[in-house]
């Protein structure tokens, strides 16, 4: 309540930036470990939905139906006094044009995050210095989470928010005493922060990106105006992502597109006509083979 009022406070004073460019559901979850006393983690979740929502993350004024719709699920693993480490699940989605229709436009975990939190602690942040990492994770993947929204828009219009993301990155890199999962070497092969901002920034992706515009813009913001056009749009963009794929087939942004796309290619394909369902299927099979049952399961024998 403290906290609470405080904010609304210095929203009609006019000292906090309430635009809510974002809005963000946040969960922290703690089923992992045993705690006493976990007002700690419900003054957390708090803390971080303040931090995520009531910060001015875009350039330009947001409309309240503009928003960027987003979740964060922070399942804590350990905890000991004020010492933190925990998964962390970020998806966001926009809409699709003249529906009521989310897409997943990001849906990614990022395990193993170490931080430091005390119950009531305020959440700094500034964009140029490193303080600490929990807030530079959580502006980290603001970032991500808006310029993501903008590709889907305006081909390469998350650059701004891009450029941002990783200068956050350098600057935990660079800090006296770096925070772990910032390296290229800090976990996940070349699946963690590092490469995720490195494959969004690297001109190598340009057709990734491009991809991305087309797959939504042209493809699902028409679908209720004409379908088949629209299956053949995102069926061009898949030949795009192809491109990236054979080039560099370990691509970290290439699993992240399947992971958030991969139910919503079977149900768009499941009523596609034969000849473009086998096309989409030997793409998809060869891009995302861990999946490549649920393709030709989904797409090429649906069930009705």
């Amino acid at each position: 309540m403290r906290k609470l009022t405080t904010a609304l406070l210095l929203c009609v004073t006019g000292l906090w930036a309430c635009a809510q460019d974002l809005n963000c559901t946040v969960n922290v979850v703690t089923n992992s470990i045993q705690a006493t006393n976990k007002a700690v983690f419900l003054d957390m979740e708090s803390a971080v939905t303040q931090f995520m929502n009531n910060r001015k993350w875009i350039q330009a004024e947001v409309q309240p139906n503009e928003k960027i719709d987003c979740n964060i699920v922070i399942e804590v693993m350990e905890f000991e006094s004020d010492n933190i480490k925990a998964n962390f699940n970020i998806q966001s989605s926009r809409t699709v044009y003249n529906s009521t229709y989310n897409t997943k436009v990001l849906s990614h975990v990022d395990n193993s995050v170490r931080f430091k939190y005390a119950q009531y602690q305020n959440l700094e942040f500034t964009e140029s210095s490193y303080t600490s990492n929990l807030t530079s994770v959580l502006a980290f993947y603001a970032y991500i989470i808006i310029g993501l929204d903008f590709d889907t828009y305006a081909l390469n219009g998350g650059d701004p928010y891009f450029r941002k993301a990783m200068n956050i990155r350098d600057l935990a890199m660079n800090a006296p005493v770096p925070p772990d999962g910032w390296a290229a070497a800090d976990g996940g092969g070349s699946r963690n922060k590092y490469f995720l901002i490195d494959n969004l920034m690297d001109t190598r992706f340009k057709t990734l990106r491009a991809a991305l515009y087309r797959y939504h813009l042209k493809g699902l913001d028409i679908m209720t105006k004409d379908m088949d056009v629209a299956r053949d749009e995102i069926l061009t963009s898949l030949k795009d992502l192809k491109v990236v794929y054979d080039a560099l087939p370990n691509a970290f942004f290439l699993k992240l597109f399947f992971n958030a796309k991969m139910d919503e290619l079977i149900q768009i394909y499941s009523k596609a006509n034969p000849s473009q369902k086998t096309k989409v299927v030997e793409l998809l099979a060869r891009m995302d083979p861990a999946n490549r049952s649920k393709y030709e399961e989904g797409i090429l024998r649906p069930k009705n």
